[in-house]
């Protein structure tokens, strides 16, 4: 994306009296090889002004220092070239625009990821081109990225990258500013990363890397790896943002207008080397419901020994696997509510070498309470709920039972902490360090589940309608520790980055009935299972620009796994059962992941081939999570190993003046591949287990054409597409699945973003997301579209538009305007997606 002119080497050359013509020259290499925005166009040299000159008069005009954003590298090329090429002093530079950046957020690391394909989302790109009220919307128009987010606000929204589907969460790591956000004990759809934790408007930049070619992440980036950049003050600042939601929904029984909002504040202040700020976010909605499909199988005879009442009102579909089943409401619309509370702090020990804190809480509130029951009976009117097990309901020639927590209603608490600490930065003339320590701590994390529906006499006991609770402890504790350089052992053509890296990760759930859902007491203990998983780690990986244009990059990742104190007790067994208590024993193992790379760069191209060997290690839910609760039965497998996978990567670049255009194809080779198996029965989802799948190939291609200032104009294009097919290519456990396409993954995911300035203060971008269809299980045998428990193709029609109100005292307004899904496309991902979505949004900044 848009990236700003790194002018930080440029201003010290210039400002001393014995400034050379070389130097002068070589600094204005750097200028022009860089991509420029669109906002201010204008050239900046002509035959009549000397380079030396300029560069002089820039740097004095702008007297303060300018460079590039963390990990910055220019968006026509994915990094820098080694050495700095000549060029003809006789021809005309046409130079770029120059964005000022703070001094706050300048890079204190070398780039250590220059292996990995790449993508960047910058915060204008977000603020002008994105519908954004959650964080994760910044990554929509990423090619090969999947976030499955149902609404705004969705506290579940998983992401997938590549070869990768969303019950792959575990796949995917997520960092905030060097502090993982990504779900580090949990597996499955159900295990999205905190998105919460950091709000939309703090972002400076989105970093995202594909597949496991750097050493310093371990095989939860088989998919990929997402940095949030935030951005800190250099003087005084404040900002409050306040948009309004409004979801136009029609489906399953009901019509009705969703509605929500968001609100942000912040401040914050520089004073000499020390620096804070502070923020709070607040975000509530209503979603769609995510269970509108109440379905079971519809009969064609009716059973024995059974009566059937006729009845009204339900609606009979297709489901996914051709036949028929029946919609008899849904559990209530999602009302979701957060609030986040996050302070930075950060002090500059040296010009070069700063140190940040960073604690954050969140609490987030989840609900449902206004089940939707569809079925009447057909003489009297009165409203149907379960069937009691000598009576079916009978609809258009059909029969079907509802069971008793067919309708349910739920509500979920959680509340956590987040905080960090981390050292950045040069600690002698050639090194540098980047040391983080991180905890996350979901304190309190708690739902409460009805066993039916008040209004249900026979979802009743004793008049009183019970329930179920859930108690969830969950954290997880790391340290990152990494030392790289740019001379290794004093020569300027050797890189080298080395470290150290500790991942601990505790996960226990504990299921209890409740003789009341109302007062959801404790009553008697079901189940409780859990443990911690345990990584550490060692890692090292060399560069070394051998000749002109030409480098290699060569890695070692060394990771030692244990899985500890694993249980599962099943108080629902008798006592003398040895199945009632399960402690499983520990384990540990060891894994080496080698890392290589070759590139090739001449003048506006850029050929490289990444290799890389990973291991993923399962997380503490694939291990130990067992547990039978009213909404379904999770079995874990102790025994599962670490996936192992080959990864390959040929990318092609050419740089044009304002853009790029680039091509990765890539090869994946996975064994032993975890899957979150949840059968598709006659009744409804079977039980959720993990099963390790022999081996997996994945053969891709992603495209990318990003243009600023298309055809001479106030125009800003893009354009990718990724083309994918994964299969099960091996796998003796079920021969029949061997041929099978990987569920979730399309074949083919395609973004256009176009944004025109129409003035210099109003702008107007069209987005167009489109997904082909893909099987929703493993088996394939899901081929019906538009229903619940299946996968859609779609094309999702975005827009945004902004206005910049005049400069008030200082005091910026920006009034924006958006809609998602213009063309109010009705479709699923398991669970439905957001229908026709509007937004209204005022920003005032300081």
């Amino acid at each position: 994306m848009r990236t700003p002119i790194d002018y930080s080497n440029l201003q010290a050359a210039t400002m001393t009296e014995h400034t050379s013509n070389a130097d002068a020259d070589l600094a204005l290499d750097r200028l022009s090889s860089k991509g420029l925005p669109a906002t201010h166009r204008a050239g900046l040299m002509t035959p009549q002004f000397p380079q030396k000159i300029l560069v002089i008069a820039l740097s004095c005009l702008l007297g303060m220092d300018v460079y590039a954003k963390p990990n910055e590298k220019p968006d026509s090329k994915e990094h820098p070239k080694a050495t700095s090429k000549g060029h003809d002093k006789e021809k005309t530079e046409q130079l770029a625009e120059v964005e000022v950046v703070e001094s706050t957020n300048k890079s204190f690391f070398p780039d250590t990821t220059k292996a990995t394909p790449q993508f960047r989302v910058t915060r204008e790109d977000i603020e002008t081109k994105v519908n954004a009220t959650t964080v994760e919307d910044a990554l929509r128009y990423i090619p090969g990225v999947n976030v499955r987010r149902r609404y705004a606000g969705d506290s579940n929204a998983p992401i997938a990258m590549r070869g990768s589907n969303i019950t792959q969460s575990a796949h995917t790591m997520v960092f905030a500013d060097g502090m993982p956000i990504y779900n580090m004990v949990n597996a499955g759809h159900t295990a999205a990363p905190r998105w919460s934790m950091v709000a939309p408007s703090e972002i400076e930049s989105v970093d995202v890397l594909f597949g496991p070619f750097s050493a310093q992440y371990d095989g939860h980036s088989f998919g990929g790896v997402v940095n949030l950049n935030t951005k800190m003050p250099d003087k005084f600042e404040a900002q409050m943002d306040a948009t309004g939601i409004f979801q136009d929904m029609n489906r399953g029984g009901r019509n009705q207008l969703l509605q929500g909002f968001r609100t942000f504040l912040s401040g914050g202040n520089r004073y000499d080397k020390f620096s804070i700020y502070g923020s709070y976010n607040h975000m509530q909605n209503e979603g769609q419901p995510m269970d509108p499909i109440g379905t079971t199988a519809a009969l064609t005879a009716l059973p024995g020994g059974t009566t059937a009442i006729p009845v009204t009102g339900a609606q009979l579909i297709p489901s996914p696997t051709g036949g028929r089943n029946f919609i008899f409401g849904d559990n209530g619309v999602d009302q979701s509510q957060t609030d986040l509370f996050k302070v930075k702090m950060a002090y500059d020990i040296t010009q070069d070498l700063q140190t940040r804190f960073t604690i954050a809480y969140e609490e987030r509130l989840r609900s449902n309470g206004d089940p939707l029951v569809l079925s009447q009976n057909a003489l009297t009117g009165q409203t149907l709920y379960s069937t009691a097990n000598n009576r079916v309901y009978s609809q258009d020639g059909y029969f079907f039972r509802v069971p008793t927590n067919g309708f349910r209603m739920q509500e979920q608490t959680r509340q956590a902490l987040n905080y960090g600490w981390n050292l950045k930065g040069k600690i002698s003339d050639t090194w540098n360090i980047d040391t983080t320590a991180s905890y996350y701590d979901a304190f309190q994390d708690k739902t409460i589940q009805s066993a039916g529906l008040a209004q249900d006499s026979r979802a009743l006991v004793n008049g009183v309608l019970p329930g179920q609770v859930t108690d969830v402890d969950t954290w997880w504790a790391t340290y990152d520790l990494k030392l790289a350089t740019d001379q290794f052992l004093g020569r300027k053509d050797l890189s080298f980055m080395s470290g150290y890296q500790l991942v601990h990760g505790n996960n226990n759930n504990k299921v209890y009935n409740s003789v009341n859902y109302s007062t959801s007491n404790r009553d008697a203990a079901v189940s409780e299972s859990g443990g911690q998983t345990q990584t550490n780690s060692l890692f090292s990986q060399l560069e070394w620009r051998f000749m002109t244009d030409w480098n290699v990059m060569a890695g070692l990742r060394f990771d030692h796994f244990q899985a500890i104190d694993g249980h599962f007790y099943n108080y629902n067994r008798a006592v003398n059962d040895p199945r009632r208590i399960q402690n499983y024993e520990d384990r540990d193992q060891s894994r080496i992941s080698p890392k290589a790379s070759i590139e090739y760069s001449p003048d506006a191209w850029t050929f490289r081939y990444s290799f890389s060997k990973a291991y993923r290690f399962p997380v503490a839910e694939e291990l130990f999570a067992s547990k039978n609760t009213v909404a379904g039965t999770t079995f874990s497998d102790p025994n599962l190993g670490p996936e192992n996978g080959y990864f390959h990567n040929f990318m092609t670049q050419y740089d044009l003046a304002q853009g790029y255009v680039r091509a990765n194809f890539f090869y994946d080779q996975i064994k032993d591949e975890i899957f979150s198996y949840n059968p598709l029965l006659a009744g409804g989802n079977g039980p959720n287990t993990y099963l390790a799948i022999g081996e997996t190939e994945t053969i891709g291609v992603d495209l990318t054409y990003q243009q600023y200032g298309l055809f001479g104009l106030p125009l800003d294009f893009m354009a990718n597409t990724i083309f994918m097919n994964k299969q099960i290519v091996n796998n003796p456990q079920a021969r029949g699945l061997e041929g099978n396409e990987w569920p979730r993954i399309p074949r083919l995911q395609a973004n256009v973003s176009a944004t025109y300035r129409v003035l210099p203060e109003w702008d107007v971008t069209g987005n167009v997301r489109y997904r082909s269809d893909m099987f929703h299980q493993i088996t394939n045998v899901d081929t019906e579209a538009n229903v619940f428990n299946g996968s859609d193709e779609f094309t999702f029609v975005d827009f945004k538009t902004n206005y910049r109100l005049p400069e008030y005292h200082h005091l910026k307004s920006t009034i924006s305007a958006g809609i998602d899904n213009i063309l109010n496309q009705d479709v699923y991902e398991n669970n439905p997606l957001a229908q026709r979505t509007y937004y209204a949004s005022l920003s005032l900044k300081y």
